[in-house]
């Protein structure tokens, strides 16, 4: 019995994965549809594995590098990914709402059509990362870096932008209806038929600014 608890730990090491997770048996396991609700994954080690449709809900992977991985349609509902490495991943249709996504690193990634609904992403660091259409109504994006981001028809109303970095991102059609941009930072951020947070449509020649179309006229 001794040996076998040595090489079990051994294994976890090995595989990023905690000792809740391999008590679990084959459940939860870096594959397509993978079962890991409620979950300790900390440290976990899948960089560019398929996870498509995996269920994580309410599931700790903080510190966890899944970097390249194929996350499509998975379920990260309530989970706990604080400094989470998703570098590059495929994150389209995923489900992310209520998740804890401090300091994460979405750095290029696709997070096309994905649910981000009141999720804290204080600090996250989503540049260039592709949230088309994405829903992050109420999200707590205080600090987060969307440099290069595409945001375009994003849903982002209610959310906290406090100091916030959108330069040269893509912010047409999005929606920042009663969103918090106190110090938040559009530098060459494009807000082409964005609605602002007063409710306005901004004119198609807004950059780094909201403009209505009065200022425009007034400019030309």
């Amino acid at each position: 019995m001794k040996k076998l608890g040595i090489a079990l730990l051994l294994s976890a090491a090995c595989c990023g994965i905690s000792m809740p997770a391999m008590a679990a048996g084959n459940q939860c396991q870096p594959v397509p549809q993978a079962q890991c609700a409620g979950m300790t994954l900390n440290w976990a080690h899948w960089k560019g594995k398929n996870l498509e449709g995996a269920n994580f809900e309410g599931a700790t992977l903080e510190w966890a590098d899944l970097s390249d991985a194929n996350l499509s349609g998975a379920n990260f509902k309530n989970a706990r990914m604080n400094y989470a490495r998703l570098r590059g991943a495929r994150l389209d249709n995923a489900d992310l709402g209520g998740a804890s996504l401090i300091k994460a690193d979405f750095e290029y990634a696709n997070l096309e059509h994905a649910n981000l609904k009141q999720a804290n992403l204080l600090r996250a660091d989503l540049k260039v990362a592709d949230l088309e259409h994405a829903v992050l109504e109420g999200a707590n994006l205080e600090r987060a870096d969307f440099s290069g981001a595409d945001l375009e028809s994003a849903n982002l109303r209610g959310v906290s932008l406090v100091s916030a970095n959108f330069p040269m991102a893509n912010l047409k059609r999005a929606d920042l209806t009663d969103a918090n941009l106190k110090n938040a930072f559009f530098h060459g951020a494009l807000l082409k038929n964005a609605i602002w947070t007063d409710g306005r449509t901004c004119a198609s020649g807004s950059m780094g600014k909201c403009l209505s179309t009065v200022d425009q006229d007034a400019k030309l």
